[in-house]
């Protein structure tokens, strides 16, 4: 007895005990166990409270923690991974809340990306599908390699694959005579070009044009006129890009004769034309036939011959009827070669009659210009009539009247800063600083003026040598007799 006695006691004892928590958190009690605290947990929960609330950690700054508000909080429950849906509203809204100057900054270069894709895509398009649709995919398919190699500049592989689509479309029996063949030998001559082998572009080019009029002449019934017209244009074109070649190769002869037999070709194309009525086709139109014409003028001009010059520019500005814009220019140009040509010794007509004659074709142009009215008047009407009007100014500055020189030189100046003629505006300027110092009695020419740059450098090396001419060294060293 005396024993449970003492167990008893024991128990009673240890169960009147309140359980202590060292970890500051709430324990978990049992039946018949008091929820009570001790003395020493409780003085240091009242401490710390006294602490936090005191003024000094009232004042310290304090996290901002924002949550996005689209962010649905079932999404983090889940503890999966968050997603992104590109074609959502949602996840934009996200990605912009959460840092709005990189979503910014993503967006633009978004839009700048799919921007150079588009003309990337477009160029593409231009370059390589459109121009090759109407060619055999085993044809088109080294044109587009040809093309890629002559970008990179890589011309060996350029012209072997050029001559395998030539032979590809020989296999496949395309027309020699259509645009798509002759076409094809246009582009692999204008490698040479590129590459500067003038006389290998002329070699082939007139090994084509030979091709092509041996082939006309021979299926002249199956052609017609109309093919026999088509063609014809195709070989002109041919004929004068030769003559451009031999020009680049500075065989001014050679190209003359081709121009030549260019307007001869033309004036017979003109003939059959004329007798055909416009239901029934007519390849050339007055622009293409004019174009001929004033090459060949520009040539002559070019090499001083102002006299053919100006007849072949009268039969080009005659074709346009009623007058165009494009009369302006070629009778601008008539007035241009009057006034270069010089005068033969026994020529009755003197300096004077000559330039105003040329004055009188340039008035003639700017008359033509201001009866064409919208929308047949363009941009090449206005810089035709700033042209001619500086010509008038040059005229008159060689004749002498100086203050009638500028004041054209004033109007065409004026009128080309109102189209954007950079070029006239800047040659009008000179041209009135020429005037000023003319009328100043300080002008000088550019032959005087090269002539005086010329002995004043020749000063400053004598000067820079002591007084002796330059040093030579080209009758000094072995094998120089003395």
């Amino acid at each position: 007895m005396t024993l449970l006695r003492s167990i008893a006691l024991v128990a009673r004892s240890h169960s009147s005990r309140a359980p202590r928590c060292t970890y500051q958190r709430s324990l978990i009690l049992t039946s018949g166990m008091q929820r009570t605290f001790p003395p020493r947990l409780a003085i240091r929960n009242n401490t710390s409270q006294g602490l936090h609330n005191s003024a000094y950690f009232q004042s310290l700054p304090k996290e901002k923690k924002t949550a996005n508000p689209h962010v649905p909080i079932d999404r983090f429950q889940t503890g999966k991974p968050r997603t992104y849906n590109l074609l959502r509203l949602q996840t934009y809204r996200e990605a912009y809340h959460d840092n709005p100057k990189g979503f910014i900054f993503a967006m633009f270069m978004g839009v700048v990306t799919l921007s150079l894709l588009g003309l990337a895509a477009q160029a593409a398009y231009y370059t390589l599908i459109k121009p090759l649709h109407n060619y055999p995919e085993d044809v088109a398919k080294f044109i587009r390699r040809a093309i890629f190699y002559e970008s990179k500049m890589d011309i060996k592989e350029c012209m072997k694959n050029y001559q395998r689509a030539i032979t590809a479309a020989e296999m496949l029996r395309m027309d020699p005579l259509s645009d798509e063949v002759t076409g094809l030998k246009i582009m692999y001559a204008g490698v040479a070009e590129k590459c500067h082998a003038y006389d290998k572009g002329v070699e082939w080019l007139e090994r084509l044009r030979f091709e092509m009029l041996t082939l006309m002449e021979e299926r002249k019934e199956e052609l017609g006129t109309l093919g026999w017209l088509k063609a014809m244009k195709r070989v002109i074109g041919i004929s004068v890009k030769i003559g451009d070649l031999q020009v680049l190769d500075n065989d001014d002869a050679n190209a003359e004769k081709t121009y030549e037999w260019s307007v001869k070709e033309a004036i017979k194309v003109m003939s059959i034309q004329s007798h055909r009525r416009e239901d029934e086709g007519i390849p050339w139109t007055v622009v293409e036939i004019a174009a001929i014409f004033e090459n060949l003028a520009a040539f002559y001009e070019r090499t001083n011959k102002f006299d053919y010059a100006t007849t072949l520019y009268l039969q080009a500005a005659n074709l346009f009827h009623p007058p165009s814009c494009h009369s302006v220019i070629l009778l601008n140009n008539v007035g241009a070669c009057n006034m270069q040509r010089r005068l033969p010794s026994g020529e009755p007509m003197d300096r004077e009659t000559q330039l105003e004659s040329a004055k009188k074709w340039m008035e003639k142009a700017l008359d033509i210009a201001s009866n064409i009215k919208p929308p047949a008047r363009t941009e090449e009407c206005d810089q035709g009539c700033v042209v001619a009007l500086h010509n008038i100014g040059e005229v008159e500055e060689q004749l002498g009247k100086m203050d009638e020189a500028m004041l054209k030189f004033q109007e065409a100046q004026s009128l080309a800063f109102a189209v954007g003629f950079t070029e006239a505006y800047q040659n009008a300027g000179f041209a009135q600083e020429r005037i000023k110092a003319k009328q100043a009695g300080t002008y000088e020419s550019p032959e005087a003026k090269k002539k005086r740059e010329d002995d004043e450098q020749r000063k400053q090396d004598e000067t820079r040598t002591g007084g002796l001419p330059p040093l030579s060294f080209s009758g000094i060293g072995p094998g120089v007799k003395k």
